[in-house]
């Protein structure tokens, strides 16, 4: 399976997920990611929002552009451009930095703090499809949870590190935000799709490593899955939030499950 019939099964596979999650009576775990979205969004969203702009206002005075003479100074004759063009430039890239970096901590503290959820529905609907059982045991319950977070703490900062050296790189090279901005959303995506793909691989009992290799591998179907995340998350409007939060997670959690048994079956 190549990159694109990859992407093609994860980002469909998440749609058929609907059908599991009302016949397979997993419903409930539409709400639970709600009360998460409660208690973060003033902080998550408008807070953050509140500092982009503020950030970006400040980066641009401080370049002091506006300070420049009208002649006799070696900038003088591009003082309309820095104080035009350029300097709305800086602003919206620094906002998008920020939509970026914002948008990127608010996932992974969802992905953080459901870790548990998710990787429950994950193991209920590998059940109801496969008739696999899982007996509980806490110290792997603990053990499952301390790995869950610590690969999306590792996704996070491997993810920060990119977003960091994209923007230096269109800063210094501004026609190139055409690459970076595309480039960013799927690197979103794949460390989106790796955090819920994990669920399945540490529940067969795969070490970190081999479930890295097990997801480069499929590479693909990963960033479908992530996709899939995603454009339920940027639903604009109040309402949208809502039916994002709600159906996003579980969706994308249930399309990497799918995607998981359907490679397994092949393989056996």
């Amino acid at each position: 399976m190549n990159f694109f019939q990859g992407f093609i099964k994860g980002f469909t596979n998440c749609f058929k997920s609907f059908e599991v999650l009302f016949n397979k009576g997993l419903w409930p775990f539409l709400i639970y990611p709600l009360i998460i979205w409660v208690l973060t969004w003033v902080l998550s969203l408008a807070g953050i929002t509140m500092l982009a702009d503020a950030l970006a206002t400040w980066t641009s005075n401080a370049l002091e552009f506006e300070k420049i003479p009208d002649s006799g100074h070696w900038l003088s004759f591009a003082k309309p451009f820095l104080t035009g063009y350029f300097s709305l430039f800086i602003f919206w890239t620094i906002k998008i930095l920020f939509w970026f970096v914002s948008g990127t901590f608010s996932k992974y503290v969802l992905l953080i703090v459901l870790s548990p959820l998710f990787a429950l529905l994950s193991e209920i609907a590998d059940e109801k499809l496969t008739g696999n059982k899982f007996p509980f045991s806490l110290p792997n319950l603990v053990k499952d949870i301390v790995r869950g977070v610590m690969i999306s703490v590792r996704n996070m900062f491997i993810e920060f590190g990119i977003i960091i050296a994209c923007f230096i790189i269109t800063l210094f090279f501004p026609p190139l935000i055409i690459g970076t901005t595309p480039l960013l959303l799927l690197v979103s995506w794949y460390f989106t799709g790796f955090s819920l793909m994990d669920y399945n691989t540490e529940r067969y009992r795969y070490n970190v490593k081999d479930s890295v290799r097990y997801i480069r591998d499929n590479k693909g179907l990963v960033i479908g899955v992530g996709c899939v995340y995603w454009l339920f998350m940027s639903i604009p409007t109040f309402a949208g939030d809502i039916l994002g939060l709600m159906f996003g997670p579980a969706l994308a959690s249930l399309g990497a499950t799918l995607s998981f048994l359907e490679i397994r079956k092949k393989m056996a």
